[in-house]
């Protein structure tokens, strides 16, 4: 299964999800460069599934690696933590039904949230999309990967196969 999100400046991010995802990772590629000079594709990001249920997210730019613990549902918080390739706090968390992910220190500053999609029935129809803030667009690469990797952790793959049987 294929997700492509597009930025506002041309840059493409194309999610690749096996069907059976116990046996290869997601891979996450960033696409760049224009349609007449040709794309070029790197890959940004490896999510691949643990024994443990664990999933362990490999940062291809940076080369750091990060290990997300399976939820439980005694998880309240529903929030995930932790330290990015520069060193800095960083949290996704649920905020009124939609994911943000904050600077974890003392500004909490917003760097980006997921906006869900809207079928227009009481308002104008709109695809779902990540808004990234002003402050989070030098992370942008971050922001998707660690985004779906959060995202997985909260939709049960179970959930999933059994909404297509």
């Amino acid at each position: 299964m294929n997700t492509l999100l597009a930025a506002d400046n041309g840059t493409q991010f194309k999610v690749s999800t096996p069907t059976t995802p116990a046996d290869e990772p997601t891979t996450i590629v960033r696409i760049e460069g224009e349609t007449s000079r040709g794309l070029v594709g790197t890959v940004i990001g490896l999510l691949e599934p643990c024994p443990t249920r664990e999933l362990k997210l490999q940062l291809c730019v940076s080369g750091s690696e990060l290990i997300l613990n399976p939820i439980t549902g005694t998880d309240l918080d529903n929030s995930w933590s932790f330290l990015g390739p520069d060193s800095l706090p960083y949290k996704w968390q649920i905020f009124i039904h939609y994911p943000v992910l904050i600077l974890n220190d003392d500004s909490n500053t917003l760097l980006a949230r997921y906006r869900r999609a809207k079928l227009g029935i009481v308002s104008r129809p709109r695809k779902a999309f990540i808004e990234v803030t002003p402050a989070g667009l030098s992370v942008a690469d971050l922001i998707v990967v660690t985004f779906v990797s959060f995202m997985k952790q909260r939709v049960p793959l179970i959930e999933l196969s059994s909404d297509s049987s």
